[in-house]
């Protein structure tokens, strides 16, 4: 079960009760593909402006992409991301190839992100785990291979981290 951290109280209380608690019910998002959570799949088909407060129009999409990484449908988080322009897009985008283990296209999509104030700050939201993302893809890539349970739950920490601090970017 994901908790939200201190510093995405914000993004929790933007949430609907019912998707927050949605969210809250999920696994936490694996390193690899994962396995659908029923109970998001319902509230982000139908879109998810009804469960969003004060989120601007122009970043819902990004939301929803964000939110089907969560769901465990992270070829639905691609169909939306690779149509978005923006380096949060791209983020997602890159997050998504790196789950699906695409690790050379996850880099890729980061190097488009840019220098992003997110990726700035996790660094010390993950104390270190997180230095870069593309060193983070080499650390997942490299826990995933070794089958490392301590180091894939050291990366699986800070990959929660890195979707609260993209997801409460977006809420602005």
């Amino acid at each position: 079960m994901p908790e939200f951290a201190e510093f995405a109280k914000p993004l929790a209380q933007s949430l609907s009760t019912e998707l927050r608690s949605a969210i809250q019910s999920a696994p936490l998002p694996p390193l690899g593909e994962g396995s659908r959570h029923a109970p998001l799949v319902p509230l982000l088909t139908g879109g998810i402006g009804d469960h969003l407060t004060g989120v601007a129009a122009g970043r819902q999409m990004e939301c929803l992409s964000g939110f089907w990484l969560v769901a465990g449908d992270i070829h639905q988080s691609h169909s939306i991301s690779q149509d978005l322009g923006s380096a949060e897009g791209s983020f997602l985008h890159g997050i998504m190839h790196r789950r699906e283990g695409d690790f050379g296209n996850a880099k890729y999509w980061f190097r488009r992100v840019g220098g992003h104030p997110v990726l700035e700050q996790l660094p010390d939201l993950t104390a270190g785990v997180y230095e870069n993302a593309s060193g983070f893809v080499d650390q997942c890539q490299s826990a995933l291979q070794s089958d490392d349970a301590d180091q894939i739950d050291r990366c699986t920490n800070a990959q929660w981290v890195e979707w609260q601090a993209l997801m409460q970017w977006l809420i602005g």
